[in-house]
């Protein structure tokens, strides 16, 4: 049915769940095992390094799901955070990051991923594309945008395909090393350098601190609750389900890196999947690898541009953006302008190169902004008890808390070893702060009510 501003409810709990697992899961399950390893020094430790942080992921995870559940609103954790903290200055700095930060590189990073795994797909069919990354790139990043402008039924189906094509895909790769590959469960006995539990447990720490986002994206739903039909039962749920599979998916794979290769070879892989296949199918193996992950990557990048752009709309919606932004397209029922903005940011992060040093800048706020949803959850359960919530964190105090401990630690590493990095992070939320006071006089002349 339409909703008031204009968005109608067009998805159901089958995308809201292919949302959550085709934007979780991208490129790092096929790339960061090696790097993991080379911390952590045994096959045991990586599988625990990757059940540790899926485990403290999903205690995040759960608490977006009670919020999204108690407040299924368009804009998912910029309402959060208006609603906690009672300080739109906080919302609007994490919308202003989204937009010229954060969310616009976060998109022109998977899209060059996405097109740096089809080049070679491509130039082995005979289509020649070398050189080509950023057009490639922002021609991915253009033909989702337009799509997603369609319609936001567009957006699901689209999602639904790729997501059951990643997994499909997937399943298929991991097939071969299961079949070829000869897995051996005695390969997690070896072990590259001995230490004592004091020091393993500083490696694994330092390792989650890599793995953690690996699971990032499971909150992308709550940023289009107000186009999902019945919000409350379903974005709780599609959240649980999906990062389950998200989770069963990482460990299956990572337990055939580890049995399959010795794990002196793991270490010195800088594209494990690929060396695997590559192993076992020779040059097919290594073009298998690439359409997987290509693939892998669409499925995040349309769930990126399905979901961000909703933030910029809650904000226009709210008087404190572009006028234009909160305009809901009249033929598609979509925030067509607010897609477009994002769209447009991303594919010029993408063709200047800067989305990695923008999302290494912005790091420590990313998470500082993802640590007070959690917090959120528990400003609202002191502050509003009687607010209805169809579904409440399992575990609550110490779910969240768990989590809020390890990010104390990975914040408090980023101030010490990246003072710098942080504080142009910092500097950026700031500058939206002029652009915040003159919206909201803007918004007081017209007599806003928002």
């Amino acid at each position: 049915m339409p909703e008031s501003d204009g968005l109608i409810r067009g998805l159901g709990r089958l995308e809201a769940t292919n949302l959550v697992v085709g934007g979780i899961i991208g490129t790092s399950i096929f790339l960061i095992t090696s790097e993991i390893a080379t911390i952590v020094g045994s096959p045991g430790l990586v599988l625990i390094t990757w059940l540790v942080a899926g485990l403290l992921a999903g205690a995040a995870a759960l608490c977006f799901a009670e919020l999204s559940a108690a407040i299924p609103r368009t804009g998912g954790t910029y309402v959060f955070l208006k609603r906690a903290y009672r300080s739109e200055i906080v919302a609007f700095s994490f919308g202003w990051m989204m937009c010229f930060a954060y969310g616009t590189g976060a998109i022109a990073v998977v899209a060059i991923m996405a097109a740096t795994f089809l080049i070679p797909v491509l130039e082995a069919v005979g289509i020649p594309a070398a050189g080509r990354l950023g057009q490639i790139a922002v021609a991915l990043i253009a033909i989702l945008t337009l799509l997603n402008v369609q319609g936001i039924r567009e957006g699901g189906i689209t999602q639904n395909v790729i997501t059951f094509l990643k997994l499909l895909l997937i399943a298929a790769l991991m097939s071969v090393p299961l079949f070829l590959g000869e897995p051996r469960l005695g390969r997690f006995t070896e072990v590259s350098n001995a230490a004592s539990p004091g020091s393993m447990a500083a490696a694994v720490g330092t390792a989650l601190m890599i793995c953690l986002f690996s699971y990032n994206g499971a909150y992308f739903v709550t940023h289009v609750a107000g186009e999902i039909r019945e919000p409350r039962k379903n974005i709780p749920k599609a959240i649980l389900g999906g990062f389950l599979i998200v989770l069963c998916v990482y460990l299956s794979i990572n337990v055939l890196y580890l049995t399959v290769m010795p794990f002196p070879d793991i270490e010195a892989s800088e594209r494990i999947a690929a060396d695997l296949m590559g192993r076992l199918l020779g040059p097919a193996g290594a073009i298998l690898t690439s359409v997987v992950v290509f693939v892998s990557a669409i499925g995040v990048l349309n769930a990126q541009l399905l979901n961000y752009p909703r933030i910029q709309f809650a904000l226009a919606s709210d008087g404190l953006f572009f006028r234009r932004i909160a305009v809901v397209s009249e033929k598609t029922k979509t925030p067509a302008a607010a897609i477009l903005l994002v769209g447009f940011f991303s594919s010029l992060f993408a063709l200047t190169g800067s989305y990695v040093l923008i999302l290494s800048y912005v790091a420590f706020v990313i998470h500082f902004f993802i640590c007070l949803s959690v917090i959120a959850v528990i400003i609202l359960r002191i502050r509003e008890p009687e607010l209805e919530r169809p579904y409440r964190v399992w575990g609550y105090p110490l779910t969240p808390a768990a989590f809020l401990l390890v990010s104390i630690f990975y914040l408090g590493n980023l101030l010490v070893t990246q003072p710098f990095n942080v504080a142009v992070g910092i500097t950026i939320v700031l500058s939206g702060l002029p652009f915040y006071v003159y919206w909201r006089k803007i918004r007081e002349a017209r007599g806003s009510n928002v």
